[in-house]
């Protein structure tokens, strides 16, 4: 059965890991559509950037201003870097403006997050008749036109611009002839957008699909954290009974088959002609009677919960209640020594005298089944609670047995031989009687070094 359950739950964590990972796959395309469809929707916010007047004014007097630097470039006047230091100046120059502009209009859009946009140049080629003039190459990084920096990891492509452009040079020699000379200039462009909360965007808009995978996810482990629990549960049950069936088979055994040999005996013609064996046999049914109706009233004692529990309680002196009590028990068990060391002070308790006394009787009892030859009982008021400690020398709880000993009909397993008799119900009748009195039991030992069981009844 052990390799059963554990088979059990090994295939349960597989299928929901298994679930989890298809769960998770299925979240992280929708997530990655979403990105996709938020992103587009950004993109179509912003058309406004190509789509306007302004924009076209900016662009035509940045083409007229390089077509202006090309042609002193072409002159000699300036080097590459020179140029290209000439075209970042006069970009910072017309950028405040388009920066303004953008964010009046971003603010007016029915973008949820904010956005920050570039554009850049990213190739300017001089175009000639034999051979180009690469005044700014791809492989380099090119130069801010629009917007500002933005970082490479999380920056998204927006829109890609070419422009070819022709214009006449004139070009004065020291002759007196004057030529033209066409100019052919291509410059491509790359713009860039950056949505800094886009994660967050994008988070709000599967909120849903979101909370209902985690709540299914969840739900499918509380299924099986309940199916389990229940199937552990009914198996624990099952063998409680098993065990119980067998425990009250072998406690009923001996009674029946003392009184099965009394009858026997009481049927003999010699045996009715002497009253001796007539008396002896009487008394023997009589105990045995006695030991049916004690097994009977134990289950159907301990069948009753807490709240069914009945209790008449009285106020009792501690001393003198306890006191009898030893007393009595140690007329019936001479061979065991028992010492009482009682708190000095006389402690009233307001408890059901009947059920405490079969309480303590059933600690005593059980320390004696289980080896012990010598028991100490010992009493002492802490606080609001009237403290009964009773130690023995018999031979201890393991570890993993000690919470169990007070469930119902539990018993170490090594006892199931019938070497110590009992149904499992003593120690569960106490610590269903204590808790009745709203009090504790607790229980102290190790294996081969005797029990200490101290119960605690309120004041």
């Amino acid at each position: 059965m052990k390799t059963t359950i554990k088979i059990l739950i090994i295939a349960s964590v597989i299928a929901i890991v298994i679930l989890s990972i298809i769960q998770y796959y299925l979240i992280s395309n929708t997530f990655q559509l979403q990105k996709d469809a938020y992103v587009k929707k950004v993109k179509k916010e912003l058309r406004f950037i190509e789509i306007n007047e302004r924009k076209d004014d900016w662009d035509e007097a940045y083409l007229a201003k390089t077509q202006k630097l090309i042609k002193q470039y072409k002159k000699g006047i300036f080097s590459k870097e020179q140029l290209i230091t000439q075209f970042s100046q006069f970009n910072d120059s017309i950028n405040k403006d388009f920066m303004d502009y953008f964010n009046q209009k971003t603010q007016k859009s029915e973008l949820k997050s904010p956005v920050k946009y570039q554009e850049k140049i990213t190739s300017v080629v001089l175009l000639g008749n034999i051979m180009n003039d690469t005044i700014v190459s791809p492989k380099s990084d090119g130069f801010l036109l629009f917007g500002e920096v933005l970082n490479p990891k999380t920056k998204f492509g927006f829109n890609s611009g070419k422009w070819n452009s022709e214009s006449i040079s004139r070009k004065d020699g020291d002759s007196l002839l004057v030529t033209e000379e066409k100019i052919h200039l291509e410059i491509k462009s790359m713009s860039y957008i950056d949505i800094p909360e886009w994660r967050t965007a994008v988070l709000q808009e599967m909120i849903g699909i979101l909370s209902l995978s985690i709540l299914s996810i969840l739900t499918v482990i509380g299924l099986f954290i309940y199916a389990l629990s229940s199937f552990i549960k009914q198996k624990k049950i099952t063998d409680v009974k098993t065990d119980f069936i067998n425990n009250i088979t072998h406690e009923l055994k001996t009674p029946l088959a003392t009184l099965s040999i009394a009858t026997k005996t009481i049927q003999e013609e010699k045996s009715v002609k002497d009253n001796a064996i007539v008396l002896s046999t009487v008394n023997t049914i009589d105990r045995q009677r006695v030991r049916l109706q004690d097994i009977v009233d134990q289950v159907i004692n301990n069948s009753l919960g807490i709240k069914e529990i009945v209790l008449d309680k009285t106020n009792v002196s501690s001393k003198l209640f306890l006191q009898n009590l030893i007393n009595d028990y140690k007329l019936s068990k001479s061979s065991i020594l028992v010492t009482a060391c009682f708190n000095k002070l006389d402690t009233q308790l307001y408890i059901d005298k009947f059920h405490i006394a079969t309480a303590i009787l059933n600690v005593l009892d059980n320390a004696v089944k289980y080896g012990s030859n010598k028991l100490k009982v010992s009493t002492k008021t802490l606080g609001n609670y009237f403290k009964i400690t009773i130690e023995d020398d018999g031979i201890g709880v393991a570890k993993e047995h000690r919470q169990k000993v007070f469930e119902k009909f539990y018993r170490v397993e090594n006892t199931n031989v019938h070497d110590v008799k009992g149904l499992g119900l003593g120690l569960f009748y106490v610590h269903q009687i204590i808790k009745a009195h709203g009090g504790t039991v607790d229980l102290h030992s190790a294996k081969g070094k005797g029990t200490t069981i101290i119960i605690n009844i309120p004041i």
